[in-house]
């Protein structure tokens, strides 16, 4: 009798032998242990947890304006009653400018 070896001298992989009542259970979509559940499942390390929230963050403060609207509104009165024009308050802004020069 002649039989196929397999192709071009690959040996053909070893197969279960598999009874015609498992090919019927194949086709319905069953399986042979038909009372064990699927317990398939995802688990996020906490490093990628932590860049999604990270990421989330960056997100929500780009739609954000870098102008606080009540500090404006706080030193705009500030200037109205000439704060600014006290010496010691003169001072203390000509320090800070001088420090990012």
């Amino acid at each position: 009798m002649v039989g196929i070896q397999g192709i071009a001298g690959v040996p053909e992989p070893n197969k279960p032998d598999r009874s015609s009542g498992s090919r019927d259970q194949a086709k319905s979509g069953q399986t042979e242990d038909s009372t064990s559940s699927n317990s398939d499942g995802v688990e996020i390390s906490s490093a990628a947890q932590a860049t999604a929230q990270i990421a989330q963050s960056l997100k929500l403060t780009e739609n954000q304006s870098d102008i606080r609207a009540d500090r404006v509104a706080a030193a705009k009165v500030a200037i109205e009653r000439g704060d600014y024009k006290k010496p010691e308050i003169v001072e203390a802004v000509a320090q800070r400018i001088a420090k990012l020069l």
